[in-house]
């Protein structure tokens, strides 16, 4: 968040060179923000799993990656490129599922107790990035009362409030689970895998 406080406060600055840094530096910080909801999530998740939490732990590491090297693309921040930055965003957040569902099938199904008490909190998370991302696509509300929001009420800042609410949540969800991993032990190895 403080790399989009930075991009937002200099992005008036007089020289294109330093908008365009900033600018990046926003878009890392939302790499790494996408980073640090996947680590707590997959560490707690695998934690009696060493093995999927290794897998999953490399594979988003790779991803965030791979989404540092394309932020190196001269084109990268141009808008040619809009759409092609908020595919590769949703895309690594939508990789998430993958985890999510293999966790909800070594764990026994939707009518275990440990994914009935978790994966709501991991579709509420969802749904507010996916709420957000909405605002941020769409323009709404600025598209349909152009100049009137100018200074408060406009998606770009709905966004960044559902982005923070979503951070929030989330952490609130790894407190949850680390302070439930930690008081639980691990059940006996099942052969799922």
């Amino acid at each position: 968040m403080l790399c989009s406080v930075g991009y937002h406060l200099f992005s008036c600055h007089r020289s294109e060179k330093t908008c365009r840094r900033w600018l990046a530096l926003d878009y890392a910080g939302i790499s790494v923000g996408i980073l640090g909801c996947y680590v707590p999530g997959i560490f707690y998740a695998f934690y009696c799993n060493a093995f999927w939490q290794q897998v999953y732990l490399l594979t988003v590491l790779s991803l965030i990656l791979a989404v540092f090297s394309a932020q190196v693309h001269p084109r990268y921040l141009s808008n040619d490129w809009r759409w092609i930055r908020m595919t590769i965003f949703c895309c690594v957040a939508g990789v998430g599922t993958i985890p999510a569902c293999h966790w909800v099938w070594l764990n026994g199904g939707f009518t275990s107790d440990v994914v009935q008490l978790f994966l709501p909190r991991v579709i509420i998370m969802y749904l507010i990035a996916g709420s957000a991302f909405l605002f941020y696509v769409t323009k709404i509300p600025e598209r349909y009362f152009p100049g009137q929001l100018n200074y408060l009420g406009a998606s770009h800042q709905v966004w960044h409030v559902l982005v923070v609410a979503m951070f929030y949540w989330w952490h609130q969800t790894a407190v949850y689970i680390m302070h439930f991993r930690h008081s639980q032990s691990c059940p006996a190895q099942t052969t799922r895998s």
